[in-house]
């Protein structure tokens, strides 16, 4: 039986209605993305459009919390729509929904080269059945970020297990520290499932056995175990316990915090001389567990099926994701300089400008480490469904409003009726 998604009733083309045909010199591209930083993305296409003459691009953004759903809308009214950023947790759905076109078909060769300078995680998380439908904007991987003062002044060695992190909290509130552990609590957020994969890889567990059947539910598992862990934590009183928690840079830069498990950008953030009055006393530490691995993903720019169906606009699309994503990866390291963002593209982890800036917030050896020992989330037609619905399971579960047992049953559920709905 052939795997449909939520999405899969809208044309299997999203459709070149609403597009007149582009001249190759006359073409405005409609670009979507989320809201960040949009002042360096329009500085990123006024160079592109000087670069490109004849091709203009039309920005629009949506905040990230609606962005998935407005992009669907987009797709379904056949608004007209040709280079976005897409998630490796939507291009499943959105690739057999045939909203988007494999950039392998756009330019063969070039995708063919750039995907040898790729992380391995990243490329699965732009690749679908085989294609590759995207270059990474942004790669990043989950770990353990620490305030190296705080645990100097205790005598507390970094911790290399949960249970280290655990009795190092339990310290640290003994002498004082009210909240050593601060958690990003907003089940709205891929953050929170996000961080929960990675100490799942950390112990050495899977979510989801070869048949994507969900192993989490057992109490056996890795899985079960991390979400005990968190629970657990949580009832010691050592997590900061706010549900309002969005503002990590701000937790964390307050000094009021010893541990957070989180995006490193954010490493970038917190040790920014000229914005924080902490900076230099936060590190990175491979994450806590038996085998120290840690989730890693790629969001990117992907081409609409729409633009790929006009050989103009197709031309025009690519040249625009190439100039974002594509060799010498200038706009790449821009993001890396100015932002702190990790990119998806291996050398520059060796560019001379991203050692020296990089090296002042981030031990570039463990990053790489990191970096090699990211494993890739299970991306289905239906996870980014399913996942909507487990993070406030896991939200419910952690302050102590259901049991870990009752959360990890439902979530396993919910898993095994998308994943039939979607195989009939």
């Amino acid at each position: 039986m052939k795997i449909r998604t939520l999405v899969a009733i809208t044309a299997l083309v999203a459709g070149v209605a609403g597009y007149r045909t582009a001249k190759a010199e006359d073409i405005t591209l409609q670009m979507v993305v989320w809201n960040y930083s949009i002042d360096t993305i329009q500085a990123n296409l006024k160079d592109f459009e000087a670069a490109n003459p004849g091709i203009k691009v039309q920005l629009t953004d949506f905040p990230w919390t609606e962005y998935e759903n407005a992009m669907v809308l987009r797709f379904r009214n056949k608004t007209p729509t040709d280079v976005i950023y897409g998630g490796q947790d939507w291009l499943p759905a959105w690739a057999a929904a045939g909203f988007l076109a494999p950039l392998d078909d756009a330019a063969p060769d070039k995708v063919a080269e750039l995907k040898k300078d790729l992380a391995k995680f990243a490329l699965s998380d732009v690749t679908y059945k085989g294609k590759v439908y995207g270059l990474p904007y942004y790669a990043d991987t989950i770990s353990l970020l620490y305030n190296k003062k705080i645990l100097a002044d205790a005598s507390i060695p970094v911790p290399q297990t949960w249970e280290d992190m655990t009795a190092a909290a339990e310290k640290l509130k003994a002498k004082g520290m009210e909240f050593p552990i601060a958690y990003e609590y907003n089940a709205e957020l891929p953050n929170f499932y996000d961080q929960f994969i990675a100490g799942v890889y950390s112990r050495g567990g899977e979510m989801f056995n070869t048949d994507l059947n969900p192993l989490f539910a057992n109490p056996d598992s890795a899985a079960f175990k991390q979400l005990q862990w968190i629970a657990d934590t949580y009832k010691k009183g050592v997590v900061y316990n706010d549900p309002n928690l969005s503002n990590i840079v701000k937790a964390m830069g307050s000094g009021k915090y010893a541990f957070v498990v989180c995006y490193n950008y954010i490493l970038a953030a917190l040790n920014n001389t000229a914005d924080q009055p902490l900076a230099g006393q936060f590190a990175l530490a491979p994450m806590p567990g038996s085998t120290h691995n840690t989730f890693g993903f790629a969001k990117f720019y992907a081409m609409t099926s729409a633009a790929a169906a006009d050989p103009a606009r197709r031309e025009a699309s690519w040249k625009l994701i190439e100039f974002m994503a594509g060799k010498p990866y200038t706009v790449a390291k821009k993001w890396a300089l100015e932002k702190g963002l990790g990119f998806g593209q291996l050398p520059l982890l060796d560019d001379p400008d991203v050692i020296s800036a990089w090296g002042k917030w981030v031990d570039i050896p463990t990053l790489k480490n990191q970096i090699q020992s990211a494993r890739v989330g299970t991306w289905t037609e239906w996870t980014a469904v399913w996942a909507a619905k487990f993070r406030p399971l896991l939200a419910s579960a952690m302050v102590g409003d259901t049991s870990v047992k009752d959360a990890m049953t439902e979530g396993a559920d919910q898993w095994n009726a998308l994943k039939q709905k979607m195989q009939k």
